[in-house]
C-alpha cells in the first residue's frame, strides 16, 4: 500500500511539473510574440526610410524576426501539448486508479478482518474443546463425555472452516487482489511513460525543426555581402543630369588672361587710341602651368611643407593599421 501511494504521489508530482512547465512555455511564447510585434512596427518604419533596392542584410533581419515568430508558435504548441496530453491525462488517470486501488485495499482489509475473527473463534473452540477434555478427565461421566464429543465436533468444524477460508484467501482471493494492484501499477507506469514520451517527442520535433530553420538562417547570414548591397543601392540611385549650377567633379587649370583693350569711341582723336604707358599688356607676368612654382620670390616653404605632408601620411598609415587590426579582431570574433 505504501508503494502504491508513493507511485501515485510520484505521478502527481510529474503532472504538476508538466503543468508548470506548460505555463512557462506559454508565457515565453507570449513574450516572444510581443517582442516580434514591437520590432515589426519598427521594421515597417525602417522599410519606409530605406531605399527601394534589394538588401541581403535587411532580408536577413526580416528572416530572423520570422524565425523568432515561428519559435513563439512552437513554444505555444509545446505548452498546449504538455498541458492537454501530458499533465491532464496523468491527473485524471491517477485519480481513477487511486479510487480503484483504495477499493482493492478495502477488500483486502475486509477479508483479513473476517479471517481474524474466524481465527479468534477457532481459538475459542479449541479452548472449549480443551476444557471439555479436562472435565472428562476429572469426572468421567456420560454427560462430560457428551460435552467432550460436542466440543470436539465444534472444534473440528471450525478448524476445517478456518483452514478452508485461509486456503481460499491465500490461493485465490489474495492473488486476484495482487493481480489487480499490479494492473493498476502497470497502467500508471504506462500512462506516465506515454505522457512523458509525447512531451519529449513534441519538444524533440520542434527542436529539430528549429535547428533546420536556423541552419538556413546561418547560411543566409554567411551569404550577406556588403559590396553587393552597395551595388544594388548605387544602381537604385537616379542618374544625375548635367546642372550648370553644380560644379563638376574635376576642375581644369585656368590661367588668368590680360583684360581686353578698351574700346575706342568713334570720332575721337588718334592720340586716345594710343596705349597707355602703364598698360598691363605691355609687361605680362611669365606664363605658369598646373604645378607649384619654386622660386626665391615665392613664399612657399617646400621643405617644411614636405615634412608636414610626410608626417600626416605616417599618421594616416598608423590609423589605417589600427582600424585594420580592429576589423580583423571583429571578423575572428564572428567566426
Amino acid at each position: 500500500m505504501k508503494h502504491e501511494a508513493l507511485t501515485r504521489n510520484f505521478l502527481l508530482a510529474v503532472s504538476d511539473f508538466t503543468q508548470q512547465l506548460s505555463h512557462i512555455y506559454e508565457h515565453h511564447a507570449e513574450e516572444m510574440q510581443v517582442l516580434v510585434s514591437n520590432f515589426r512596427k519598427k521594421n515597417a518604419e525602417l522599410r519606409k526610410e530605406r531605399p527601394a533596392c534589394p538588401s541581403s542584410l535587411f532580408h536577413t533581419w526580416e528572416t530572423l524576426l520570422q524565425e523568432v515568430e515561428i519559435d513563439s508558435q512552437a513554444h505555444s504548441d509545446i505548452a498546449s501539448i504538455l498541458g492537454r496530453q501530458v499533465s491532464r491525462p496523468l491527473l485524471e488517470r491517477s485519480f481513477h486508479r487511486k479510487i480503484q486501488s483504495r477499493k482493492v485495499f478495502t477488500h483486502r482489509e475486509s477479508y483479513e478482518t473476517i479471517l481474524t475473527k474466524t481465527e479468534d473463534k477457532l481459538g475459542k473452540c479449541r479452548q472449549d474443546y480443551k476444557n471439555a477434555y479436562m472435565s472428562y478427565l476429572l469426572a468421567p461421566t456420560t454427560t462430560s463425555l457428551s460435552s467432550y464429543f460436542d466440543a470436539h465436533n465444534v472444534y473440528v468444524q471450525q478448524l476445517q472452516a478456518t483452514n478452508g477460508m485461509l486456503d481460499q484467501y491465500h490461493q485465490e482471493t489474495l492473488p486476484q487482489l495482487l493481480q489487480e494492484l499490479e494492473e493498476v501499477y502497470s497502467d500508471l507506469c504506462a500512462t506516465l511513460s506515454e505522457s512523458v514520451l509525447q512531451g519529449a517527442e513534441i519538444i524533440s520535433t520542434r527542436a529539430i525543426e528549429q535547428s533546420r530553420r536556423y541552419d538556413g538562417l546561418s547560411s543566409q547570414c554567411r551569404a550577406v555581402a556588403g559590396p553587393t548591397d552597395l551595388a544594388h543601392f548605387v544602381r537604385s540611385l537616379p542618374t544625375p543630369q548635367h546642372n550648370p549650377h553644380h560644379p563638376s567633379l574635376h576642375h581644369n587649370f585656368v590661367a588668368p588672361l590680360p583684360p581686353p583693350p578698351p574700346e575706342t569711341p568713334e570720332g575721337t582723336g588718334a592720340a586716345s587710341a594710343e596705349p597707355l604707358a602703364n598698360d598691363a599688356s605691355l609687361n605680362p607676368p611669365p606664363p605658369l602651368k598646373n604645378e607649384v612654382v619654386v622660386d626665391r620670390l615665392a613664399s612657399i616653404a617646400v621643405r617644411s611643407r614636405y615634412d608636414a605632408l610626410k608626417k600626416e601620411a605616417s599618421e594616416l598609415e598608423s590609423q589605417i593599421k589600427q582600424l585594420q587590426d580592429a576589423l580583423d579582431t571583429l571578423l575572428r570574433i564572428q567566426q
